[in-house]
C-alpha cells in the first residue's frame, strides 16, 4: 500500500464538527475520522457500482464489427449510447 499526504482546506465549523465526531467515534485525531468517512463512502460507492454494473452489462448488446462498414458500427454505437443515456435520465 502506498501512502500519500493530502492537504485539504476546510471552514472552521467543519473542522470543529470533525473534531467532535473524532472524539465521539474514539479516534485519536481528525485525520482518522476523515479516513473513516472516506472508507465508508468508498464502500457504499463500490456496493452501488456492483449493483448497477451487471444491469448495464445486460443492457449492452454485442456489436458485430465489420471493418468495411466502420461508420455504420460507429453510428450504431452512438445510437445505443444515446438510448442508454435517455434511459438513465428517465429513471
Amino acid at each position: 500500500m502506498v501512502t500519500s499526504i493530502v492537504s485539504v482546506r476546510m471552514p472552521p465549523s467543519l473542522v470543529q464538527k470533525l473534531k467532535e465526531l473524532a472524539k465521539e467515534n474514539h479516534f485519536l485525531d481528525v485525520s482518522e475520522e476523515i479516513r473513516s468517512i472516506i472508507k465508508l463512502q468508498l464502500r457504499r460507492y463500490k456496493l452501488r457500482l456492483e449493483e448497477v454494473k451487471p444491469i448495464e452489462e445486460e443492457r449492452i448488446e454485442p456489436i458485430k464489427v465489420d471493418y468495411k462498414t466502420k461508420n455504420l458500427v460507429k453510428e450504431e454505437l452512438i445510437r445505443r449510447l444515446k438510448k442508454m443515456i435517455q434511459e438513465l435520465e428517465n429513471e
